[in-house]
């Protein structure tokens, strides 16, 4: 992890490509040995269109999932805890920050085997 000027985080990323996506009430996306995991409603821009997504309703995610396979660009934190995730084909997820609870993480995988295609 970086700090960058204006306070804001970047996470580098060892392995940028998109291994896995697990639903389960949350959205984590799964690069390498580091999990970008998701609790609550963010956006999702795909060709120029935000989409409102919500892990807790998968029928919404569709817009999501068209991303996959693919790779992480750059991974960052704003200082007011935005996180916004780019991936090498321009799509772009957004989870706001504050004053809303933080609903995102970004840590190891643990416990769970992570494969390639």
């Amino acid at each position: 992890m970086r700090v960058l000027p204006g306070g804001g985080h970047e996470f580098v990323l060892q392995d940028p490509e998109l291994a896995r996506i697990v639903l389960d009430g949350r959205l984590t996306l799964c690069f390498g040995r580091t999990s970008v995991t998701v609790a609550g409603p963010f956006t999702f821009e795909l060709d120029g269109i935000e989409h409102w997504l919500d892990p807790r309703f998968t029928e919404s995610l569709s817009p999501l999932l068209w991303s996959f396979p693919g790779s992480a660009r750059w991974l960052w934190a704003s200082p007011a805890d935005e996180l916004t995730l780019v991936l090498m084909q321009g799509q772009r997820l957004v989870v706001p920050g504050l004053p809303v609870p933080s609903g995102w993480s970004v840590g190891a995988t643990t416990s769970v085997e992570v494969r390639t295609r």
